[in-house]
């Protein structure tokens, strides 16, 4: 039996951990004061002698009491955007599916019946993953904290997804784009989506200590209150032409005034959710359709690849964890390959 302590955003917390030699797990939140916990740790450890605490087996550990501890968890464990995610979709869709079950007598045939109908209900496969991902995690968990002896979801085959090319800007549509977002407070990001393949998170928690205008690099990296995905960094090389349009973009926030420690503000805030509507604007004036800040880091993978980059290289510049998920350029790749023979001196005789 024993106190610990959680450091969570919205403050400290106590809780008595209790282990039983069957391997049955108590836990109980205690609250901030950490004189009261050690007086329940004391008031338990006397009544547990004496039989007088009913101690709850952990078959009788029900969904909704793991998701109220496994969400304390995430809150101190994970960047506020992955949290929140998180909390929606496990309180919008696990929940009410597996409300008062208990956790051991989750079964794999219920994780597949839940698939079922959340299909029905008309979520997308890649929806229903990444609520399958959530529910292995909190089984996961759960199997660390002593609810469950092992992890269901990991014997359950995740949607299949149809992958579509991914779309990419041609060179005219990018001079395009550009030309069109001259005016606009998103130039900036576009030049920086463009030229560094940088995901939208990575884009909007970018600050300029990241930036090194010596070297001219920008260091990807995680932040107090947000991380890069799979918390790894990576250092980007800064284009001549995206060095201009940084260099420019300090000086004008400098003439306005604005004194943020990111980036890319408006109204000298940070960005920090989306520009679907100014983008949409510019994209309009510009003559294209469908593009999105997404769009623009296919752009910048698919030009690096159709200029003869190798997928290895173009792998470490996204900051793909698996060289699967590169892949899907290889096509590009192997069109540059098959060109590569017109550079023979007697090909166009």
């Amino acid at each position: 039996m024993s106190i610990r302590k959680r450091e969570l955003k919205s403050g400290t917390r106590y809780y008595v951990d209790v282990l039983f030699p069957n391997g049955n797990r108590y836990r109980k939140t205690i609250g901030s004061s950490k004189r009261q916990a050690e007086q329940v740790h004391k008031r338990l450890e006397s009544e547990i002698v004496e039989g007088k605490w009913t101690i709850r087996e952990t078959d009788d550990v029900p969904f909704s009491t793991l998701l109220t501890e496994y969400l304390e968890y995430a809150l101190a464990s994970k960047a506020a955007s992955t949290y929140n995610a998180d909390k929606y979709r496990i309180k919008s869709h696990l929940l009410p599916y597996f409300g008062e079950i208990s956790v051991k007598k989750i079964t794999p045939q219920m994780v597949d019946d839940y698939k079922t109908k959340r299909v029905q209900d008309g979520a997308a496969p890649k929806t229903v993953n990444n609520e399958l991902v959530n529910l292995s995690h909190m089984l996961k968990m759960a199997g660390r904290w002593g609810y469950v002896d092992r992890n269901v979801v990991s014997s359950v085959e995740k949607m299949r997804i149809v992958k579509n090319p991914s779309l990419f800007l041609k060179q005219d549509e990018i001079f395009r784009l550009l030309e069109a977002a001259k005016d606009y407070y998103i130039y900036p990001i576009i030049m920086t989506a463009l030229h560094t393949g940088m995901r939208k998170s990575e884009l909007f928690n970018l600050k300029w200590t990241d930036i090194d205008f010596d070297q001219r690099t920008i260091m990807v990296q995680s932040k107090p209150d947000w991380h890069t995905k799979n918390y790894k960094s990576r250092t980007l090389q800064i284009t001549p032409s995206l060095y201009k349009a940084l260099f420019e973009h300090r000086n004008q926030q400098a003439e306005l005034r604005i004194e943020s420690e990111y980036i890319f503000t408006y109204k000298g805030e940070q960005i920090r959710d989306s520009i679907k509507k100014s983008l949409r604007t510019v994209v309009r004036k510009a003559g294209i359709k469908n593009v999105t800040l997404h769009t623009l880091r296919h752009t910048f993978a698919s030009q690096l690849v159709m200029a003869g980059v190798t997928l290895r290289d173009v792998q470490a510049l996204m900051g793909h964890q698996s060289f699967e998920t590169t892949l899907q350029y290889a096509h590009l790749s192997d069109e540059h390959v098959k060109r590569q023979v017109l550079r023979l001196p007697f090909a166009n005789d």
